[in-house]
């Protein structure tokens, strides 16, 4: 819901002069949730103060062996070195959305929370959007320190290479844009390998921000967009929107922080293009007109090593950076891919549209690089045409290649539940549906080799409603209700016992 001046005078907020509200309390950002965390999960943030260099893979390397480890800390890195190899007065921060818990922290939601709620949650703050408010620019700290034309150099960052093929250092934080006739903000994720002091290529997927993108270049304009490098991982959380096109994703973010981004006037654009005013970093630039570049190869989040791109490869002319005097940019991608949680709110998505089909829908589970163009839904069948149904729901997104159904006892979350119902609930001939090339498919799928056309397959795992079907053994509710561990076993060896989580994606 917009802020209104008298809510905002309520909470805390005061109007100036424009109608614009402002608020006294500390906005939300890449350092509140910094400092969130560490009082509540000591031990999750690591400050690395000895000398890293991002662009000869240290810091992948460093994020590899802890993943190794099954260890996932914010990695805060003190001193890390620019493009130039000297050490950049800029730190670069990793991991701050890769756990279960640090979701929780940043939507403030409680530890008991599970991923089937997490994936609700998204969906509730998506419907409740909230307005952003305007501040001026020196109430902004984001405009702490400004390079505009000559004084831009991107090689200032600690940018990284990622993987061990990268084609060069990346960037690969959320970008805004605006649409050139409705006004409204999409905000979205495209890589971006840094080229000179002040270019990058900005690699284009066929979603929204291609769909704006075109209607600049189709009337010879170029088009304004901003890389935010660093702001709360809600931020992060919400640019990973899969809504309709008429959408204002800023509202979005609103939504999903819980108050409303604050926003300031941008250097290169002013009012036509409104940048965070939080954020540690906000890289301005156009995407020229007529012009693509080669750029990549990227080790994308699937796992796989991306070719070069050129036709979906736009040219980004970087026109000024501001950011925070003691800035950190951020990184979202690791070495070893994505993780499940920035897949929250797309899952919220697919969640969404397969209840539309079948309001029966349960649960929906699309799980990083370990099963980025599967999606899994578990319901509670009313009829045998529902699970055809919510499958064509979720193949109507683009990154969706294979949809396996289930029954809501089916823990969607956990592969070792998946595997037992595929053996012991599909007959192949009857329950696996194959969909010929005549799909869409997404850009950085490996297997395609026409275009950009894939096919489909369709794996229907529920029991039939139309005949009898073995019941599941179990254990007796009644005993389960009757047996209390702590009757049996001492809390200081029940305490003691592992915890043993190497069957979950989670």
């Amino acid at each position: 819901m917009p802020v209104t001046a008298d809510d905002a005078n309520e909470g805390g907020f005061r109007t100036r002069p424009g109608g614009f509200e402002t608020r006294s309390y500390m906005a939300k950002s890449l350092r509140t949730f910094l400092d969130d965390l560490g009082r509540q999960r000591p031990g999750e943030v690591v400050h690395v103060t000895r000398p890293v260099n991002p662009a000869r893979h240290d810091v992948s390397a460093l994020v590899t062996r802890l993943a190794d480890r099954k260890q996932f800390p914010v990695l805060l890195f003190e001193r890390p070195s620019d493009l130039y190899g000297n050490t950049s007065g800029v730190r670069l921060a990793m991991n701050c959305e890769v756990s279960m818990g640090k979701f929780q922290t940043a939507l403030g939601v409680g530890p008991e929370t599970n991923r089937a709620e997490l994936a609700l949650e998204c969906l509730k703050r998506e419907a409740n959007p909230i307005a952003p408010m305007v501040v001026d620019r020196g109430e902004a700290p984001v405009k702490e320190v400004i390079q505009r034309g000559a004084e831009v150099d991107l090689f200032e960052l600690p940018v990284m290479r990622h993987h061990a093929l990268d084609g060069g250092p990346y960037i690969d934080m959320p970008s805004i844009g605006r649409d050139r006739i409705t006004g409204v903000y999409n905000v979205s994720y495209h890589r971006m390998e840094v080229k000179d002091r002040n270019h990058t290529g900005f690699y284009l997927s066929l979603q929204h921000m291609w769909r704006i993108f075109r209607e600049y270049e189709d009337n010879g304009e170029e088009c304004p967009v901003a890389a935010v490098t660093g702001h709360h991982p809600a931020f992060n959380i919400g640019a990973c929107y899969r809504g309709p096109f008429e959408a204002d994703e800023l509202e979005i973010i609103g939504g999903y922080l819980r108050e409303p981004l604050r926003l300031t006037p941008s250097e290169t654009f002013g009012e036509r293009l409104m940048v965070p005013a939080d954020a540690e970093i906000v890289i301005e630039g156009v995407l020229v007109p007529g012009q693509r570049v080669t750029e990549g190869p990227f080790g994308e989040v699937h796992g796989y090593v991306g070719p070069q791109g050129f036709r979906q490869a736009a040219s980004l002319e970087v026109r000024a950076v501001t950011r925070r005097r003691d800035a950190i940019h951020q990184s979202v991608i690791t070495p070893d891919g994505d993780k499940p949680w920035m897949d929250l709110a797309r899952e919220g998505a697919y969640l969404r549209r397969c209840r539309e089909a079948v309001p029966g829908v349960t649960a929906v589970c699309k799980n990083g690089r370990h099963a980025l163009m599967n999606v899994f839904i578990a319901m509670k069948k009313m009829s045998e045409g529902d699970p055809g149904r919510a499958a064509a729901a979720a193949l109507s997104f683009d990154q969706c290649k294979h949809v396996f159904i289930f029954d809501d006892d089916i823990d969607v979350y956990n592969p070792t539940e998946i595997l037992w119902a595929l053996a012991t609930r599909v007959q192949p001939h009857r329950q696996v549906s194959l969909i010929t090339d005549l799909m869409r498919g997404p850009l950085i799928d490996p297997s395609m080799d026409e275009g950009i056309r894939t096919s489909a397959m369709i794996v229907d795992a529920t029991r039939p409603l139309d005949r009898p079907f073995s019941p599941v053994s179990k254990c007796p509710d009644e005993a389960l209700k009757r047996i209390r561990l702590d009757d049996y076993l001492p809390r200081e060896v029940l305490d003691a016992i592992p915890v043993d989580r190497t069957t979950y994606w989670t």
